[in-house]
């Protein structure tokens, strides 16, 4: 069970990252953050470092996880959720790259 949370979570990141970012680089600022654009940039671009390394800690674990599974298809499922682990990892990495050369000065569009 913890292994499908696990792949849903991280298909919901792999899809609403993008988006976000996009609307980041848009102007967009989160309604319920507390502080202005550069804080929340800040604030998002740590999150998404945090996000490269869970992806990366998940991966691998999935990966170990999966040799040692004695079930036939709980391997397949780890290796699944390794791989979609990874896609977040990658995807916040280029999220990441992208931010970078958004000023922290832009307007918020509204």
């Amino acid at each position: 069970m913890l292994e499908l949370i696990s792949i849903v979570a991280g298909l919901i990141v792999c899809i609403m990252m993008p988006i976000e970012v996009g609307k980041i680089r848009k102007g967009w600022v989160r309604d319920k953050f507390k502080g202005d654009r550069p804080k929340f940039l800040a604030a998002y671009r740590k999150q998404l470092k945090m996000l490269i390394w869970l992806g990366f800690v998940f991966a691998a674990f999935g990966i170990v996880f999966a040799f040692i599974e004695d079930r036939s298809g709980e391997a397949i499922v780890k290796v699944v959720g390794a791989v979609i682990w990874f896609a977040v990892a990658t995807i916040s990495y280029f999220s990441l790259r992208t931010l970078e050369s958004v000023p922290d000065t832009e307007p918020v569009a509204k």
